[in-house]
Formats: structure tokens, sequence, C-alpha cells
């Protein structure tokens, strides 16, 4: 009887050690839907759990059966052909037993083919006891994750690839930028010298000072095309609203463009229906820009006697308080390809096309626009064909100014150097005094010859604490302007103003203090009111602009 008995214990132990076994197996792949036991004894695998795609396909649920014959017969009746090889590693017992030597769990991922669809399949080996000659493979569906990891893969691969792409398209713009911004640099120092070796032929240096004024204005558009398109895509670009007059701008755009039309030989028809609202709000400057880029495409892009067309017009509106208004630009010049349409708003894009080698351009100006035009609420559209011509189409909505709303008199005016001091030299401000602030010494010996044009008696500061000063040494009244610039040592331009502001002299708290500055962007404006300034003049400096803020400020 003992020994009976002892039997029996050790049968109830052996019973409850296989128990254990298989709720530890049960444990470790509960997420998979089909789970067998196999004994590396016996070779014989028992069915733990079965789901439904599987149990069509086999009816030995709890029944006992041989592994590798179970295996064999799966992979060649289910799994796709390019995937049978996954299961050469797991196919025999004495394959499955070198895999668990290394490790305890086996992954296979696979597909499927059901119903004519290709599914994909996850097969897991796993030993949860080396000690124990038992092991679980299971099977579960994993077609939905997998059709999310590829969706997401290809997401990378697409951004991976658009990222390649922008990096092609960057190290191409910084090969054509060095191009182009060396070639008016050449023309400048080129022509200043020329100009010095001819000091005493009038005519020769009137010829090299227009060459030098075109190429700098070249250089200038390059430089503010970079800087516009870094602050649009860092987000910084901010929109002003000022009033102005929309036939004035139109007006402006014609007579700024109409020397480069006039060049080419082209014909410029105009086309602007009478407008029920000219007086609207707005950022006048970024809309001058979006137009000037359109229109000196067309002048670019065009072949010498071409034909250009610029139309404007309103449109209904049913926004309240706002005006809805549409500007055509087209020419019958080179056009461009179906390809090149669908990217041409793409930063740093030029049409990879032998005609356009030779013409200036960043490969920005496109790009831009389409950005403004969307901060403004609106939109652009372009038809082209090669060899027949382009139309861009531009609608913006606009803030209707107040009934009875009056033209400040002055519109538009382009940003850069003119050709000729005729904006100031015929202004007369004799008797006046001026205080001008600024620590580069070149940019302070322009201004003080410009200013001096005017009649206005100029007197100096180097710094923004010098400024203060000799304002505080004098008695109220003394300055009628004073021009000051922004960055300088000591005090800044924001700083001396606020100082100037508060001082105990009545007129320190009217005197018309202008920013003269080359921090230009609209932040750069709001910042300079904010500190108490009165205008603001960006340099380069346009001298029929300051001829205008002066007259302003001193009438």
């Amino acid at each position: 009887m003992g020994d009976f008995d002892n039997l029996e214990a050790f049968n109830e132990l052996d019973r409850g050690s296989v128990d254990k076994q298989r709720k530890l197996i049960r444990a470790l792949t509960m997420p998979y839907e089909t789970v067998y036991g196999v004994s590396m004894d016996t070779g014989l695998c028992t069915c733990y759990r079965m789901s439904k795609s599987m149990n069509e396909f086999y009816d030995d649920v709890n029944i006992e059966s041989d592994y590798e014959d179970h295996i064999r017969r799966y992979v060649a009746k289910d799994v796709l052909d390019e995937d049978k090889c996954l299961f050469d590693d797991i196919c025999s017992i004495r394959q499955v037993k070198r895999i668990f030597f290394r490790k305890q769990m086996h992954y296979i991922n696979y597909r499927v083919l059901r119903n004519g669809r290709i599914r994909y399949q996850q097969c897991l080996l796993v030993q949860p006891d080396s000690e124990e000659n038992e092991f679980a493979v299971a099977f579960k569906d994993i077609n939905e994750e997998k059709k999310l990891e590829i969706a997401q893969q290809q997401r990378i691969e697409e951004a991976v690839e658009e990222a390649r792409r922008a990096n092609r398209a960057k190290t191409v713009f910084l090969s054509n930028m060095s191009h182009d911004i060396r070639t008016p640099m050449n023309g400048i120092i080129g022509m200043t010298a020329i100009a010095a070796s001819h000091v005493d032929d009038r005519e020769r240096v009137l010829d090299s000072l227009k060459k030098i004024s075109m190429a700098s204005k070249h250089l200038l558009n390059l430089i503010n095309e970079v800087l516009d398109m870094s602050k649009i895509e860092s987000g910084k670009v901010e929109l002003k609203e000022e009033p102005f007059n929309l036939a004035e701008l139109v007006d402006s755009l014609v007579s700024m463009m109409m020397p480069q039309i006039e060049s080419h030989h082209h014909t410029l028809k105009l086309q602007v229906e009478e407008m029920a609202h000219r007086h609207v709000i707005g950022d006048s400057l970024r809309l001058q820009q979006v137009f000037t880029n359109l229109m000196g495409n067309s002048v670019k892009y065009t072949p010498d006697g071409g034909v250009l067309t610029l139309a404007a017009a309103e449109r209904p509106c049913d926004r309240e308080g706002c005006g809805c208004y549409e500007f055509l630009f087209e020419d019958n010049g080179m056009g461009m390809s179906e390809e090149y349409v669908k990217r041409i708003f793409e930063p740093f894009s030029r049409a990879e096309d032998e005609r356009v080698g030779k013409i200036q351009g960043t490969g920005l100006g496109m790009a831009i626009t389409h950005s403004l035009v969307q901060m403004m609420d609106g939109d652009i559209q372009v038809e082209s064909r090669l060899g027949e011509g382009t139309r861009f189409t531009v609608a913006v909505h606009l803030k209707l100014q107040e009934k009875g709303a009056e033209d400040d008199g002055t519109g538009f005016e382009a940003a850069g150097g003119g050709e000729s001091l005729a904006g100031i030299e015929s202004l007369d401000f004799s008797g006046r005094r001026a205080l001008l602030v600024e620590d580069n010494d070149l940019n302070r010996e322009i201004a003080v010859e410009i200013l001096e044009t005017t009649g206005l008696a100029v007197e100096e500061a180097v710094d923004g604490k010098e400024a203060v000063q000799q304002v505080s040494q004098h008695e109220d009244g003394y300055y009628d302007i004073i021009f000051m610039d922004v960055r300088m040592p000591r005090m800044n331009g924001y700083e001396a103003t606020c100082a100037i502001r508060a001082m105990g002299l009545p007129y320190c708290k009217t005197v018309p203090i202008v920013a003269m500055t080359a921090d230009a962007f609209a932040e750069d404006v709001r910042a300079a009111k904010e500190a108490g300034m009165n205008e603001h003049v960006s340099k380069p400096l346009n001298f029929k602009h300051l001829g205008m803020v002066i007259k302003k400020l001193l009438k």
C-alpha cells in the first residue's frame, strides 16, 4: 500500500506540475487566438485555444496530433508561397530545441491567403520553463496593426524623401544664390573701379553710377527675398493694417514697372474697372510685393516685344465690412510646363529650362507670393502653357474704410535706392535743424549729405547716449526733427527715444523722431512706434519716401 500511495502521490504531483505549466503557457499566450501545447518528448501537440478562422481549416481541436505534420500542413495550405521559407526554422522538434537553447521566445511574421485576400499573421513559439519539455506555438491575426505599421512606414519614407528633395532644392538654391549674389557684387566692385579710374570723364562716371545703382537694387532684392522666406517659414511675418487706396496702389505699380516694361519693348494693356470701394485697410506694402513679383515675372519671362495685361476689378462680397478684389496678370511669354506649374509655389524651385538659365532669380519669389496671398485670406491661381504664356489670378479680401475716408496723399513707395535725388532735392527746409544719430561712419556721411540737400542744418551723434546728452544740453525747441538709428552701442535707438520723451523740456514730448534703420520688418516698425518714434524709414534709403516723411513731419 505504501508504494502504491507514493505512486499516486507522485502522479498527483506530476499532474499539478503540468497544470501549472499549462496555466503559465496560457498566460504568456493570452493575446493569441490559437494556441497549441507541444511535448518535445512525444512530438504531439494539443490545442488549448482555437480561433474561428483556424477552426474552419482544422477539425482536430482537443485531439492530439503530430506537431511536425500539423505545421507542414498549415504552411502548405495557408501560408503565402513567398513566406513559406520563414517556417523552415520551426518545422521540426529538433530545430525547435535549437531555438530554445538560445532564447525563450521566437516570433515569425508572415502572410496568409484567406478568401482571396492577403492577411498578416504572427506565429509565436514560447517555452516558459527550460527544464520542462513542453512548449507552446501560438497564432494571431496582426493584419490591422501591420497595415498601420506599413502606412506609418510609408509616411516616414515619404517625409524622408520630401526632406531629401527639399535639401536637394536648398543645395541647388545655395549654389544659385552664390552665383546670383556674386554677379551684382562683381558689377558694383567693377563699376566702382571704372568710375574711380575715369573721374575726369563725367559721362563715364555717370554711366558707372547708373549700373552700380541697378546692381545694388538687384542685390537688395536677393537679400530681401531670402529674409522674407526665412520669416515666413518661421511664422514671424506680421501683416500691418493701414488705410490705403487700391487705385493708387495699381497706379504706383504701373509707374514703378514701366521702365522695365519699356526697356523690353513690351506693350502693357491696363484694364481697371471702376471700384465702388477703393479705400481699404490692409498691408499695402505686402500686397504691392505680390503684384511686383507677378508683373516682374511677366516682364522677365516674356521675350522682347511681348504683350502684358494687368486687370483689376471688385467682385461681389458676402463678408460684412469687407471687399473682394481680383487682379489678373497675363503675358504671352515663355510659359511653363504642366509639371512645373504643379510646384511653382514651392520654395527654391526654378524651371529646368535652358531658356531661363540666364534670367536672374532666387526661386523664392513665387513661394513668398503664395504665402503672402494666403496670409491675406486670399487665393492665387496659375494657368500656363509652354510657348503660349502665363496667367496669374489673385483674389484677396480687404477691410473697407469708413465712408468719407480721404486719401493720405502718399500711396505706396517701393523700397530701395532711387535713380537720383529727385525725390528730395526739391524740398527746402532752410532754417530748420536736425539731429542725426548714427554709429556707422559711412552711413552717417551718406545721411548728412542727403539731408543737407533739403536745407536742413544737421548735427551728429554717434550713439543713443550722446544723442540724449546733446538734446539735454540745448534749450527747448532746439531741434526740429531727430533721425535715430536703432542698433547702436552704449544706448540703442529705442532706449534713447524713451529717454528723450521722458525729459523735462516740453518739446521733447512732441519733437518728431524718425527711425532710420536697417531693421525693416513689420515688427520693427511696430517697435519703433511703441518706443515713441513718429515714423520708420528703412535702409537702404528710398530718397523719395524719406522726402515725403520729412515733408509730412515738418509741414
